[in-house]
């Protein structure tokens, strides 16, 4: 070795001592810096895992909160019950036919069934497929016996069960083939193949509330076909209002529906389709928004979602689900030392509506098609459909004073015997007064006026020609509905605005809308609260909101309608409640209240305790220009020319309201409505592209009062294709005053 290598050599090796040095420093950096992390950051998770190992705990469950209407009424509660669910394949048979085919398959052997020609092989099925469907047999006689149920009442129930399941999954389906039209169009791309929708997936309750002894007879059958069988306990949700007979007075109907008989309708649940459903199948979304368990923290959240909990599917059981929503208790025992601790449930919060359920049970009955005031009547004069058709319709009530619903009622309210085509066209599960939006026809002319005067383009003393159409040289569009030739191109001459809103002339509000112009109509229009959600308690803040809110103009509308010269005829038609206007029921009632408020706006709320009932902001009206509103909605009435005064049947004229003790101001109101896709022939389908036009809405919103009083309640009423609003939904506006005077919100009486 030569003297520089050797002078080269204790250099090299004090570089690697240091470099090792170096090397066991970063070790030892990182090392430290792990346990600090473990320690000080991840020390209370690791803390409580270990914990957690060291104690049992046993779940105690929970209950619902129960929902209430505005007297205290129990619309729906939880009970404990014993609930029995089969699977949709036992529902279906296609459980046996798995079953035997898996029997098959295995006595035969995996070998020679795959050798076995198709012949051979659908004989060993149909072989085995007896004694599977001896298994269902059973199932369904012990269900029976254990529900106290005939045979024929349990094949009525799995029979309902497969045809609501059928419907929905035609429903869900006819919307999944025309968005794969949409993307790949028709007859192009790949075949479209259904998806099963969720229920063909879940089990089904055929019944929900045995009792134990009743349980104790099937829990043979569920231990030993577990597939097949869910016996579950669970607090249970009733409803007390389930199954509640209403009795219709026929004697106040209309003349050619006029009977001396009270018709007995069943309402299967009052308020159904407000208070909405349970669920018992948790869904990814609902532990991602509450988890039951944190995967991080380890932390327990006793009202986050476990497997088989109850999840409020719809309406205010959605809506309210946190608040309804209790906590489960916990019972933990210490491994070691064997001590236990216990802490008790949390039931879920009572939600009280503001409706009352009995004035909520009579409007449904009225609603009922078998009633015949929803379904196209000779006297409607409604040509376009045929007699008989049955007519989507809402009805609600409001308090003036505080906002609160009194009754928000929808028709068809169930799917009973419905066709495919029934169910797609008129969607029973809508909440309709806040859901269906419509172009409101002459319902806004009373607001019309009222944004006249308060802007100054009219006084109450002034009187308008109606000439019969607005535009000079344009006599065939913006027409006055008086200026046909079936009332011989008339006109109704000069008049005042008392008289204007009692015939309903549609010269006079063309003026109107001329001289207010889009944008001042739309801004007066959405100080009533037009073109707003008005948020009542119907969603839950995880969700879409379910309230529609209408349309009005929005200002880049009004902008393009300027610049295309085409916002004079926009204002005219607006004037009208035609063009891009759009309300729901509950809409028009709130603006009908905040009119009789003289313009002080009050939220309208389903919910007790939703909102305060401080006035919120409007544009005050003053008291001369409400009175005179006002006198033109009660000579709507009172009127012989009134629109809402008479029918005019084939055996003479008679009354809308027939009731007695009562004040009343309303308009009618007959809105161009857009095509109807529905069943046309009845036979259960809905053709693709096949409309029926020419179509309109009928409307009719008011005040009602006691006799001598101040006005107490606003109220509209929608009949969707209904045609003229005086002949088709003035018969129903006056059951919904006959509702109120029989609960008491009224006084007064029959004639």
């Amino acid at each position: 070795m030569s003297t520089a290598t050797r002078r080269k050599a204790p250099v090299m090796y004090h570089r690697r001592l240091w470099l090792l040095a170096a090397c066991i420093g970063i070790v030892l950096v990182v090392l430290i810096v792990q346990a600090v992390r473990l320690t000080l950051v991840q020390g209370a998770t690791h803390r409580a895992v270990a914990v957690s190992r060291l104690l049992e705990q046993q779940w105690l469950p929970t209950w619902r909160g129960s929902i209430l209407d505005r007297k205290g009424r129990v619309l729906a509660q939880d009970e404990p019950r014993w609930e029995v669910a089969v699977s949709w394949d036992a529902i279906t048979g296609q459980w046996a036919e798995d079953r035997a085919i898996r029997a098959a398959r295995n006595a035969m052997g995996r070998d020679a069934w795959s050798m076995a020609s198709p012949e051979r092989r659908s004989g060993a099925i149909e072989a085995e497929r007896r004694r599977w469907d001896e298994v269902l047999d059973a199932l369904w006689v012990a269900i029976a016996s254990a529900a106290e149920l005939s045979r024929d009442e349990m094949d009525i129930r799995l029979n309902d069960i497969r045809s609501r399941v059928q419907r929905m999954a035609a429903v869900v389906w006819d919307a999944q083939r025309r968005r794969h039209e949409a993307r790949f169009g028709s007859g192009e791309g790949p075949d479209f193949v259904p998806r099963p929708i969720r229920e063909q997936a879940d089990v089904h309750v055929i019944v929900p509330d045995l009792r134990e002894a009743q349980a104790a007879e099937l829990d043979a059958f569920a231990a030993e076909y577990d597939d097949l069988l869910d016996l579950r306990y669970a607090r249970h949700r009733t409803h007390p209002y389930e199954r509640q007979i209403v009795e219709v007075d026929m004697s106040t109907m209309p003349g050619p529906l006029r009977a001396d008989t009270m018709q007995p309708i069943t309402i299967p649940r009052v308020a159904d389709v407000l208070l909405g459903d349970i669920r018992d199948t948790v869904w990814e979304e609902d532990v991602a928004r509450r988890p039951f368990h944190d995967p991080d923290t380890h932390e327990i959240d006793r009202g986050g979602y476990r497997q088989s909990d109850a999840v409020g599917s719809r309406g205010i059981e959605q809506a309210w689900e946190d608040t309804l929503r209790g906590e489960v208790g916990m019972v933990v025992r210490e491994r070691d030392i064997g001590e236990t601790a216990r802490e008790e449930p949390i039931g879920g919060r009572d939600v009280q509506l503001t409706i009352d359920a009995a004035v909520q049970a009579r409007l449904e009955a009225v609603l009922d098609p078998d009633i015949g005031l929803t379904r196209v009547q000779s006297w409607h004069r409604n040509t376009p459909l045929p007699n008989g058709t049955v007519l989507p319709a809402s009805v609600v009530v409001l308090d003036i004073a505080t906002g609160e619903i009194i009754a928000m009622a929808s028709s068809p309210w169930q799917l009973g015997d419905m066709t495919e085509g029934e169910v797609q066209s008129l969607q029973p599960w809508l909440i309709r007064p806040a859901q269906i939006a419509a172009p409101p026809g002459s319902i806004i002319k009373p607001l019309i006026l009222a944004a006249a005067v308060s802007e100054g383009v009219i006084d109450l003393d002034q009187q308008i020609e109606c000439t019969g159409h607005h535009f000079e040289n344009q006599p065939n569009i913006a027409r006055c509905w008086i200026y046909r030739p079936k009332y011989g191109m008339a006109t109704h001459g000069s008049l005042g605005p008392v008289e204007a809103l009692a015939r309903s002339c549609n010269s006079w509000f063309y003026e109107l809308g001329d001289r207010l112009g889009l944008a001042r109509l739309s801004d007066w229009l959405g100080s009533m609260g037009l073109g707003e959600r008005l948020d009542i308690g119907l969603s839950a803040p995880w969700t879409e909101p379910l309230e529609a809110s209408g349309s009005r103009p929005s200002g880049g509308d009004i902008d393009a309608l300027q610049r295309q010269g085409e916002d004079t005829f926009e204002s005219v038609m607006m004037a009208i409640g035609q063009g891009r206007t759009t309300w729901t029921p509950l809409h028009a009632a709130n603006a009908y209240a905040t009119l009789a408020r003289a313009g002080r706006r009050v939220p309208p709320t389903l919910v007790q305790g939703l909102q305060p009932t401080e006035a919120s902001q409007g544009r005050p009206l003053s008291p001369r220009l409400v009175e005179t509103v006002i006198a033109g909605l009660e000579d709507v009435v009172k009127k012989p020319y009134g629109t809402g005064n008479h029918l005019s049947l084939a055996s003479g004229r008679e009354p809308i309201f027939r009731v007695q003790g009562v004040r009343i101001a309303a308009k009618t109101g007959t809105a161009q409505a857009p095509p109807w896709r529905r069943d046309v022939d009845g036979n259960g389908e809905i053709v693709p592209g096949e409309r029926t036009t020419e179509l309109e809405h009928s409307w009719v919103v008011g005040l009602l009062g006691d006799e001598s009083g101040p006005w107490r309640y606003a109220f509209a009423v929608l009949v969707e294709y209904g045609g003229s609003g005086g002949r088709v939904a003035g018969p129903i506006a006056d059951q919904v005053i006959r509702a109120l005077q029989a609960e008491g919100y009224l006084s007064g009486g029959d004639s």
